[in-house]
């Protein structure tokens, strides 16, 4: 009995790490996610940029046809002054010249307040790209530093794996079951030690016979709490002393 015992703290440890690297491995997407928001977001920046570029070049485009319109209506309009007969008529066209101009120096004034903001949106633009190919380089880095992470995780569980076979190989069948069955209701925790007069899986106090007995080690004894198999480290220097709370 002491032999299985010590197959079953064996059995405990190894799920143990089990568990401790499923708890990483589970924590990697995670990872994976918050270290690509820069890169989203560098790249959000960039195509937001270059879509108001995108927009002020069509708006310039616009306005560069409708000055080309009005510098042909003040053309026709200039060429209809020699065929004015009164100065009433010819004070009113040059008004009406006048007026046509000044449009013709709001959409010129347009073009020119444009092309300075296209130009700050090219050196912004050109910033952001940078940032973004920074930000690239920096995500695939991490990408392939946590896949390395996940192949190593995923190699060591498949070792832990048929180490856990191997020692659940040695133990009865129907103390293997018992042994799941703990697992399944306590959190992964079935073999748990005795600390001083304490249950450390459920951290109750133990009865003093209860505990003589599980140092003997003659017989598996369960927690009258939580039935889960309890155990004294006989050396707690190579021996690992396995806990869990409810």
């Amino acid at each position: 009995m002491k032999e299985q015992l010590g197959l079953l703290i064996e059995l405990q440890t190894l799920d143990r790490k089990r568990q401790d690297q499923k708890g990483v491995l589970d924590q990697l997407p995670e990872k994976i996610a918050a270290a690509e928001v820069p890169l989203i977001e560098a790249r959000a920046a960039s195509e937001a940029t270059q879509e108001e570029l995108d927009l002020l070049d069509k708006e310039r485009r616009e306005k560069e046809l409708d000055l080309k319109v009005i510098e042909e209506k003040i053309r026709k309009l200039k060429m209809r002054l020699t065929d004015l007969k009164t100065n009433k008529e010819y004070h009113a066209h040059l008004q009406e010249i006048a007026s046509v101009n000044k449009e013709k120096e709001n959409i010129e004034d347009l073009l020119l307040n444009g092309m300075e903001e296209s130009d700050q949106l090219k050196l912004a633009l050109s910033e952001n790209e940078a940032t973004l190919k920074e930000e690239e380089k920096a995500f695939l880095v991490h990408q392939e530093d946590l896949k390395a992470q996940t192949d190593t995780l995923m190699d060591s569980d498949k070792k832990l794996e048929a180490e856990w076979l191997s020692v659940s190989a040695a133990l009865p069948a129907d103390l293997l079951d018992t042994y799941k069955r703990i697992c399944a209701k306590r959190k992964g925790m079935a073999v748990v030690a005795v600390n001083g007069k304490t249950c450390t899986g459920c951290n109750f106090s133990l009865p003093p016979q209860l505990i003589a007995e599980v140092k003997k080690r003659k017989k598996i004894h369960t927690c009258n709490y939580c039935n889960r198999m309890l155990y004294t480290p006989e050396t707690p220097s190579t021996e690992s002393q396995v806990s869990a709370k409810d």
